[in-house]
């Protein structure tokens, strides 16, 4: 999924995640090619669901803050938007997670909203 497209500059981490509830069929799964650099992050989303005109691809950029908050020590808030049906459809994610980027998560776009569903590191 990545693009070779540098949006944080030269030190930037780099991170590829999955969001929601895997094996569930039906169930809208988002993944996420991040790349991070000090308290931002900006990438590319994917939104999959088996559903006619489920699949989105779009930018999405935000912050990571830490939260000092157990167990997860993170949170990356993203926001984008992707055309669909002829309007620009705004998206917004916020992610709890650990250091190895593994929490839970939650996702918004057209009239669907996603909450609680596991994050973890793709592949």
């Amino acid at each position: 999924m990545a693009d070779d497209t540098e949006v944080c500059g030269a030190d930037a981490g780099v991170v590829q995640l999955v969001v929601g509830k895997l094996g569930m069929p039906g169930a809208p799964i988002l993944r996420l090619d991040l790349q991070f650099a000090a308290d931002r992050a900006n990438g590319v989303a994917e939104i999959n669901q088996a559903v006619i005109g489920g699949k989105h691809r779009f930018e999405v950029s935000g912050e990571v803050s830490p939260t000092g908050d157990a167990p997860f020590g993170l949170r990356v808030a993203l926001e984008g938007q992707f055309p669909h049906a002829g309007q620009a459809v705004r998206f917004s994610a916020v992610l709890s997670v650990n250091e190895a980027w593994v929490g839970e998560g939650q996702f918004e776009y057209l009239q669907t909203k996603v909450s609680k569903v596991p994050v973890k590191p793709a592949g």
